[in-house]
């Protein structure tokens, strides 16, 4: 792929997980192969970069920042570009990359992932993701795991959404695909935060899957969308 479809770049802080409040450049890549009911990144224009002209773009903003975003949508939809941005971008910058992924192309990430430093991970619970009139959503456990062995080549956190209608069950299944790949690998539960949600998550809820993923992995934190709250990108 010669050029990539891209919706914005930006600086921000990012929002979300163990880098929370890090200073960022953002390159949102356009399209998504899910779509989940509580996704708040509503993506309707783009426009087309070759690597070049990305690392032309990226290089004109002086501020300083921590690392370089991969985000989306889902950023490995467009994978043989990314591979090939990166092979330039390492030439030129020294920049961490963090990719930002819904966790399910498992192929894609194979084809980036010595380009990558950090993978944000987010695991799509069945009962978190339930499209509007069902009872749960598609379920990714198998690419999941297959994506989380790639993903640990590198530093990795995985984030889980959490709502009202996500289940015990959904959350023990979780913790036990990560425990076989790499107990060690952090877990960060993120309260919803859109308006698709119909009254607050309790914090009994909350406990409870914490105290699931500590009793098997010993490490999980209950982290909500700062920029959401914030009021930023």
């Amino acid at each position: 792929m010669r050029k990539a479809k891209i919706s914005e770049i930006f600086l921000s802080l990012q929002g979300e997980g163990v880098y929370i409040g890090v200073p960022q450049l953002f390159v949102r890549f356009y399209g998504c192969n899910l779509s989940c009911v509580f996704c708040d990144t509503k993506i309707n224009s783009f426009g087309t970069f070759t690597a070049d002209a990305l690392i032309s773009k990226i290089l004109e903003y002086r501020k300083p920042y921590h690392s370089l975003s991969l985000t989306g949508g889902e950023p490995l939809l467009q994978a043989d570009f990314i591979g090939n941005f990166l092979s330039k971008y390492k030439k030129f910058y020294r920049k961490p990359v963090y990719l930002e992924t819904n966790g399910t192309l498992w192929r894609g990430l194979s084809k980036v992932i010595n380009g990558v430093d950090i993978v944000a991970m987010d695991f799509k619970l069945p009962s978190s993701t339930r499209p509007p009139g069902r009872s749960r959503g598609a379920a990714f456990w198998r690419e999941h795991e297959k994506f989380l062995r790639i993903a640990a080549e590198k530093k990795v956190f995985v984030k889980a959404v959490i709502t009202r209608k996500t289940d015990s069950g959904d959350i023990l299944k979780m913790t036990k695909i990560i425990k076989r790949v790499n107990p060690r690998i952090p877990i960060i539960l993120q309260p919803v935060t859109t308006p698709f949600e119909d009254g607050r998550i309790t914090d009994k809820s909350l406990a409870r899957f914490k105290g699931i993923l500590e009793k098997s992995t010993g490490r999980s934190e209950v982290i909500p969308q700062l920029h959401k709250m914030m009021g930023i990108k």
